[in-house]
């Protein structure tokens, strides 16, 4: 794992004590990253009745959006799953990374423990998480 991957390692860890999740036990944090360096973090947030819920990186995103960022502005995003299975990150939004992040841009998918997963926008739809 890269230096930059652990120092948002440990900045998730401490993000996923904020999501809501009544109706289970996957919490989820993403930090989406300005290409001029600014950072977004995001929560998983369900209701009680597990029919809505807002993502993790759909809540990182909508602020950079809601500050004035726009398409080709977002650099990089970090999305991590409270639990050891980094496999639970097959939910992630992929319509939402797909129309703010330019095709080359990565998705750094991990766990608590540290295992991860790199993946490109413009492969976020035939990527497959088999672990």
């Amino acid at each position: 794992m890269s230096n930059s991957s652990e120092i948002y390692r440990k900045k998730l860890i401490k993000h996923l004590q904020y999501a809501v999740v009544p109706s289970d036990s996957l919490h989820f944090a993403a930090i989406a990253v300005m290409k001029d360096g600014t950072e977004f973090t995001g929560i998983n947030i369900k209701n009680a009745v597990f029919r809505d819920a807002i993502y993790a990186e759909q809540s990182a995103i909508g602020q950079a959006i809601t500050a004035g960022y726009k398409y080709g502005d977002f650099q990089t995003i970090y999305i991590m799953v409270g639990s050891e299975r980094i496999s639970d990150l097959k939910y992630l939004d992929r319509a939402v990374i797909s129309e703010f992040f330019e095709p080359n841009a990565e998705i750094t998918c991990m766990n608590l423990f540290g295992e991860q997963a790199i993946l490109r926008v413009d492969n976020l739809y035939s990527s497959v998480f088999n672990y």
